[in-house]
């Protein structure tokens, strides 16, 4: 593991600061959050809490946005504000050390962000911890993040929109919120103060680089996050798998109340091709087309220079986030054929959904009978496009 690789060392927190991880999304964020969760009695024995006991702290940030998880109309709800209410409990209860993370914490507006500051303790305790890589390099992932969601939107017709007023999307609404970078540190520095914002860039480092800055900022042993660092698999789509989930959710995301498709399909199919399969190297990738970077890194330069100039603790290569994101070797093309082992991972994803819940049998047969059909034929089938 090379030296030049790592992040330049980021200095330890005071014992009785509360570090907030606000993403943003697309950073690595599950990883680091599926190690701080294993991690948790490792490091209370170090005075530090990382409170609740679920993988991250999405549900406060949610209840604080009053922003619904999943479909409002079809089964999704807003938080309820006590969610919200128990992490600030927790956290002021709490002699040492506190870490919180959430990407979700990123899409505050000004208001929300000085409200989170002040509950939290104030800019004397809150230091925001906020995780960046380049705008294009992370749009297929993003892209693929709101296909979870149920997104029927293809991949080039989706870039089409959040690039034709860059700051605003009508297809996803969050995304802006999200990926302007100058703007989510501009709302945070003006909450808690410049020199209260650690900017970690992750790119061109080494994987583990996340995972021993944080353990270095909470003064703990690399080897505690940083051994944990494989406890997620999160790789991108492939093409067909890609093109499969926006087909499926096409034919059944109206047939489907928010839960069952959490359990059907986002966890079900979604999950299931990813998790469950490696896939072949002959397989194509998804392919971003060069105007689409070529926008990208328009907004990562003026993000570099908004940034730069808010005065905030880098650590990495800032002028990373304003270069444009190599082009893809191969061409796009629109997937013909779907691996046999793809459709096996999602139909039975499907099938062991149904036998966990009864009462969904009769959804599953049917979201099963359309996994079947568009993994196998319909994606031979152009016309269908």
């Amino acid at each position: 593991m090379s030296q030049a690789r790592m992040l330049p060392d980021v200095p330890e927190l005071a014992k009785d600061s509360v570090l907030l991880h606000i993403g943003v999304h697309k950073t690595g964020t599950t990883a680091i959050q599926a190690a701080l969760a294993d991690a948790r009695e490792d490091l209370a024995a170090h005075g530090i809490r990382y409170p609740g006991k679920l993988q991250a702290q999405h549900r406060a940030a949610l209840a604080l946005l009053g922003r619904p998880w999943g479909w409002n109309s079809r089964g999704g709800a807003v938080m309820d504000r006590r969610h919200f209410d128990t992490l600030v409990r927790r956290t002021a209860n709490h002699d040492g050390r506190v870490v919180i993370s959430s990407e979700f914490f990123c899409e505050a507006p000004p208001d929300k962000a000085i409200e989170t500051v002040e509950a939290l303790g104030g800019s004397d305790k809150v230091t925001v911890v906020v995780t960046l890589r380049n705008l294009g390099a992370l749009l297929p992932s993003s892209w693929q993040q709101y296909l979870k969601y149920g997104l029927t939107t293809p991949y080039e017709k989706w870039l089409e929109d959040v690039f034709a007023e860059p700051g605003s999307s009508k297809i996803s609404p969050t995304f802006w919120r999200r990926h302007d970078h100058g703007a989510v540190i501009t709302r945070w520095a003006n909450a808690v103060g410049a020199a209260n914002i650690r900017v970690l860039v992750l790119e061109d480092v080494d994987r583990s680089a996340q995972f021993r800055a944080f353990a270095q900022m909470m003064g703990v042993p690399d080897e505690i996050l940083v051994s944990r660092m494989d406890l997620t698999s999160n790789r991108s789509m492939t093409a067909a798998e890609a093109e499969l989930l926006v087909r499926l959710n096409k034919r059944v995301k109206k047939q489907m109340q928010w839960t069952d498709y959490v359990r059907l399909v986002r966890r079900g199919v979604a999950l299931r091709m990813v998790e469950g399969r490696d896939p072949g190297p002959d397989e194509p990738r998804l392919v971003t087309p060069d105007w689409a970077l070529d926008a990208a890194a328009v907004q990562g330069a003026i993000s570099v220079e908004t940034i730069a100039a808010l005065g905030v603790e880098v650590f990495g290569n800032l002028e990373a986030l304003g270069v444009r994101a190599p082009s893809s070797p191969e061409p796009a093309s629109s997937p013909d054929q779907m691996p046999i082992d793809a459709a096996v991972a999602a139909v039975a994803a499907v099938i062991d959904a149904s036998r966990e819940d009864p009462s969904s049998r009769e959804l599953a047969g049917r979201t099963w009978r359309q996994v079947r059909k568009d993994g196998v034929r319909s994606l031979l089938d152009k016309s269908d496009s």
